[in-house]
């Protein structure tokens, strides 16, 4: 019996190592489309490389580029851009490689961050990104001294023009400017990607990356100044990047209503959800298309954020009528393009239109009429009925007049939400949507819906409880 079981586990045993070595084999040969940590190489390039041999440099182990665009250096009123970038573009990107770029600027101000950034976008214009477009930022003398509470909400500013134009923004710094000036905590928590640049104490840079890891605290790590590749033949910056999004092109919906199942004909559907990406997203399109005639749609809007995330509200969702479709089988696909130009889907859904009521989906969820589309003669009953029921209560229920009279009053001044989405569409407007005071009024809203739906709930249970009670 003890042979028989040292014989059972051997197998088990060998099938395991089998199963490691078959997975290990696969992973390396895999393309680069995996959600988890990793160590991709790449080198940043400028003037002082020189010209290099692209196609050769692609056919090794470096897989990402970030090309030096301009240059802005007020101290000596130095205003540049890169003689080498156009080329160094249009012939990384000709080799397959990921390309990135980046601006070095000294800019200390809200308006100075303005005016360099809009330097720089001029020269992007008709320009796609795989990496993020970054700033430079490592002035001793304009930048070295100031607090992140005076230098984040101008850098911010910069960050945010990137973005508006439809590029990912992040920062490039040293380990000492992100401990003095720069609050690294508040750009992971905005999204932006971190490139430090982090020698370990040497003067140029570390031979090689192993032994060290960074992937903690930054995005991509910089860790030689004086590195040797393939095809190029100065010294260049060697760099090491930490996560496949730049390569993986993706984007999801969360917290979704699509339509599925039967629709009654005439009857109207609101699609919601929030896309996101970890790049900026240029493009979202709804397409609604007819299972018969699949080349063209009969129905489709694009928004264009220009972020990273977008709720699927106001014009998208008005643009898509489902009370228009005649009978029949149909597709909704929603598409997005990031900031590298790249077409991705995010999500597909099929439902069916029919006249036949019977064949209706008891799951399908549609909208109710707005507020303000609702005629005078049903607002006055609800509101005559919510009274009625709150001298009820009191008479009846004087354990649940407190909610009850919380509830009536939310409901009488439904308008307040109303006023929370023109202010919120105001701060769109201002581009107030990436700044603290917008994040922290945006939340006092969520807070009021939640306080207005919950009461609503409450109204509806203590509802329920005094018809049983008069029943």
């Amino acid at each position: 019996m003890d042979g028989f079981l040292r014989r059972v586990m051997a197998l088990l045993t060998a099938f395991v190592l089998f199963a490691v070595m078959l997975f290990y084999t696969s992973a390396d040969a895999a393309p680069l489309h995996a959600d988890a940590a990793a160590e991709i190489l790449g080198v940043d390039v400028s003037k002082y490389q020189e010209e290099i041999d692209w196609k050769t440099l692609a056919q090794s182990d470096v897989k990402f580029a970030i090309l030096r665009c301009c240059k802005v250096i007020r101290a000596y009123n130095d205003w540049e851009v890169d003689a080498t970038f156009e080329r160094n573009y249009a012939e990384a990107k000709a080799a397959g490689l990921a390309v990135g770029c980046y601006m070095y600027t000294d800019a200390a101000t809200i308006e100075e961050f303005e005016e360099d950034c809009s330097y720089m976008l001029g020269f992007l214009k008709d320009k796609s990104f795989e990496f993020p477009v970054f700033l430079d930022l490592e002035s001793a003398s304009r930048q070295e001294h100031l607090s992140p509470e005076v230098f984040m909400p101008a850098l911010l500013t910069g960050l945010e023009m990137i973005e508006d134009a439809g590029h990912t923004a992040g920062v490039y710094s040293s380990t000492a400017f992100f401990s003095e000036c720069i609050d690294r905590q508040e750009l992971q928590d905005a999204g932006y990607p971190i490139w430090e640049a982090n020698y370990f104490n040497t003067v140029n840079g570390l031979s090689s990356p192993a032994g060290h890891d960074l992937s903690a605290e930054a995005t991509i790590w910089q860790y030689s100044g004086c590195g040797r590749m393939p095809g190029i033949r100065t010294t260049v910056d060697c760099n090491i990047c930490y996560t496949y999004s730049f390569f993986n092109h993706a984007a999801t919906i969360v917290n979704s209503i699509l339509p599925s199942g039967t629709l009654k004909n005439g009857s109207n559907f609101t699609v919601a959800g929030t896309v996101q990406s970890a790049s900026v997203l240029r493009t979202i399109t709804g397409a609604i298309y007819d299972v018969q005639t699949p080349d063209k749609p009969v129905q489709t809007v694009t928004v264009y954020p220009h972020a990273r995330e977008y709720k699927l509200t106001g014009f998208f969702t008005k643009k898509l009528i489902f009370s228009t479709l005649p009978d029949g089988e149909y597709e909704l696909h929603i598409t997005a393009v990031d900031a590298s130009d790249t077409l991705i889907d995010v999500a597909k859904s099929q439902f069916t239109i029919s006249s036949d009521s019977s064949d209706g989906d008891s799951s399908v969820v549609t909208t109710e009429e707005p507020e303000h589309d609702r005629k005078p003669n049903e607002s006055q009953k609800e509101q005559r009925e919510q009274e009625e029921y709150l001298q009820y209560s009191g008479e009846k229920n004087t354990d649940g007049q407190l909610g009850a009279l919380v509830s009536c009053w939310m409901l009488k001044h439904f308008s307040m939400r109303k006023i929370c989405g023109r202010a919120a569409k105001i701060g769109l407007k201002l581009r107030l949507e990436r700044t603290p005071l917008y994040r922290i009024v945006s939340k006092t809203f969520l807070v009021l819906e939640i306080g207005y739906l919950a009461s609503t709930i409450r109204l509806e249970i203590a509802q329920a409880k005094a018809d049983m009670v008069a029943a």
